[in-house]
């Protein structure tokens, strides 16, 4: 199996007298398990030279590190088709359509995005595995970001937790939210049976900022930014101001003409863990939502 491409780092001369595990640890912010793979594989070399974490840099060195193998994952591999927005040897960003589960659950192994992803990087001889970064639910159509490595994950997931991956959804509502903006804070947990989340006061904390783009008497079209990302968050949030997401049969009520809830994932932004440069992806609303629009009479405006 491939292993993920090297890291190569030229070594500064304001970080001489440092050693290679703190550089790695508070520059690259990598975490201890992914120093002890690198430490176990022998793959850190300086100079072309193996050496140890501990070894103390003079600067103008060149630094590679050669990551581990990955373990196998058993996920099926399906011919299922992809909309691929970007992709590179760390991640790919997917236009994920509603109805697509991200990955196999107990009762649902196949037909998911990690069983489609599965085939295209083993039609292409790549040796990549499925990490994914965040979360869509089921019935969420939009952008979803992929790790293909251990590495590249743990490097997102830090961002996804200091709150530097933005991702911004498109929503329709029941019903008009009471301010033309806003912040809605309030903590999430399961709730007592099935899968739907409640506001509890000892639930994690839960942050949503949401704009209104438009409305009729009705109904409103809102621009959605997660700060938090719990589950159903957007669904429960919006629910919670008394206006539903359309067709949310969970937290609102059920449109047997638009048989899920009214939310794309349309913007994701994030900075590239190999190469520090700043990505930006959006994605059109699906034809079903451009339907949903024009039938109550919501025009898209730009943000």
């Amino acid at each position: 199996m491939n292993t993920p491409p090297p890291l190569s780092i030229g070594i500064l001369p304001a970080w001489q007298g440092r050693t290679i595990e703190s550089l790695l640890r508070q520059e690259f912010r990598f975490s201890r398990r992914q120093l002890i793979a690198l430490k176990k594989n022998n793959g850190i070399l300086l100079n072309g030279n193996p050496v140890f974490a501990k070894t103390i840099l003079q600067g103008g060195e060149h630094l590679l590190l050669k990551f581990p193998p990955p373990p196998p994952q058993n996920i099926s591999a399906e011919n299922i088709a992809l909309a691929i927005v970007y992709e590179d040897a760390d991640l790919v960003v997917v236009n994920k359509p509603a109805g697509m589960l991200v990955h196999p659950v107990r009762y649902h192994l196949t037909g998911t995005l990690a069983n489609a992803l599965t085939y295209h990087w083993q039609t292409r001889g790549e040796g990549a595995t499925f990490h994914p970064v965040h979360r869509l639910d089921q019935p969420t159509s939009g952008l979803l970001l992929i790790a293909k490595s251990s590495w590249s994950h743990q490097q997102l997931s830090v961002q996804l937790k200091n709150g530097e991956i933005n991702r911004f959804y498109l929503a329709i509502t029941e019903g008009i939210p009471p301010q033309t903006g806003g912040v809605i804070s309030a903590p999430l947990k399961k709730g007592a049976e099935g899968i739907k989340r409640v506001i509890a006061p000892d639930g994690q904390s839960a942050i949503t900022h949401y704009r209104l783009l438009n409305h009729t008497t009705q109904t409103a079209f809102l621009l959605v930014r997660l700060i938090t990302g719990r589950t159903h968050q957007i669904r429960v949030h919006l629910a919670h101001l008394g206006t539903p997401l359309w067709g949310d049969p969970l937290y609102g009520q059920l449109d047997e003409q638009f048989p899920r809830p009214a939310l794309h994932a349309f913007s994701l932004n994030f900075q590239h863990p190999r190469h520090h440069r700043r990505l930006k992806f959006r994605a059109a609303l699906p034809p079903d939502l451009i339907h949903l629009i024009s039938q109550l009479k919501l025009v898209e405006q730009k943000s």
